[in-house]
């Protein structure tokens, strides 16, 4: 396992396969920028891997080496197809009829399904036969970002497993170890933004103008809660990445409604004015989620932008 907070839940897994306590449906799931999908892949090369008494997929037998190269005949996968925005019923029959041929390869199958919420209500329907009776020697890994956004039925039918954020010490010590060149203060800022998921804050550091940009938008915000002007043109630049744009407005607003909701004490860094309301925050917050569903939408991303600009300017009159 690459990632090193992973390890014990990677090895949890292995032991309840080996223990035949793994249910045929585990859910992995937890924010975005923690290796889940690595925690998922792992433990489907573990199902899948043909030396039996290994702790750990062995990556040399051939279900392994057939893993690898992306070519396994018992693997059946749904996703969002190009130009779609769900996984559409007939990509969740096609695995499903997949998970009922006989292995090729070894006695086992699995299907895999991410981002699993964004199975359309149809193909969450269909799933369910598979989920409620599945075949013997058949596991259904199913990886989400957002699972409360997934059907009661299909929840209620997985076998849930968290993933969360590591220590600071284990987070900044990994992100050392991939950027051993990077100076301490940015590794920090850039897990800090990523709301402590290192695979995300690497990402970050990685993208010349991914935290850049994520900052700008940090101090636009702060800028306009002290009430002092910003460029005209903000909201036309944000507009022009409406996705990274709200993303990161609904993170620095959750962050910032966090700080609201403790004791009052000195303001730190990038803190808003004091007394800010949490309830309004909160709003702020909801109406940000709201713009990322609807950044791919037809809706004129400058004038929602614009409009969420003016309310949380206005949202702060003890500075006026």
């Amino acid at each position: 396992m690459r990632l090193p907070w992973l390890n014990a839940q990677a090895e949890a897994l292995g032991s309840a396969l080996d223990s035949e306590r793994l249910g045929h449906a585990p859910l992995i799931h937890g924010p975005s920028g923690l290796g889940k999908i690595e925690l998922a892949r792992w433990l489907v090369a573990r199902i899948l891997c043909l030396d039996q008494e290994g702790r750990a997929p062995c990556g040399a037998c051939r279900s392994c080496t057939l893993l690898e190269a992306a070519t396994h005949p018992d693997l059946f996968t749904a996703g969002i197809p190009e130009e779609k925005q769900q996984i559409p019923v007939d990509v969740v029959r096609d695995l499903c009829r997949g998970l009922q041929l006989t292995p090729s390869v070894g006695r086992r199958r699995v299907g895999w399904i991410e981002p699993a919420e964004a199975m359309n209500r149809n193909a969450a329907n269909a799933l369910l036969k598979t989920l409620e009776e599945p075949a013997p020697g058949t596991w259904l890994v199913l990886v989400s970002h957002h699972p409360e956004r997934l059907p009661a039925t299909i929840r209620s039918r997985c076998q849930k497993i968290s993933v969360h954020p590591p220590s600071a010490e284990v987070a900044m010590a990994w992100l050392s170890a991939q950027l051993p060149d990077s100076a301490q203060e940015q590794l920090a800022l850039a897990l800090a933004a990523a709301g402590g998921a290192p695979v995300r804050a690497l990402e970050l550091l990685r993208d010349d103008d991914g935290l850049a940009f994520g900052l700008e938008i940090r101090q636009a915000l702060l800028e306009l809660a002290h009430a002092r002007p910003v460029a005209a043109a903000i909201a036309e630049e944000w507009a022009a990445h409406p996705a990274r744009s709200w993303g990161w407005i609904a993170h620095w607003v959750h962050q910032w409604m966090g700080q609201a909701m403790k004791a009052p004490g000195p303001a730190a860094p990038g803190s808003l004015p004091m007394p800010v309301k949490p309830e309004v925050l909160a709003r702020m917050w909801q109406q940000a989620l709201e713009g990322r569903q609807l950044a791919e939408s037809p809706i004129r991303a400058d004038l929602l932008l614009g409009k969420w600009l003016l309310e949380w300017s206005a949202s702060f009159p003890a500075e006026r």
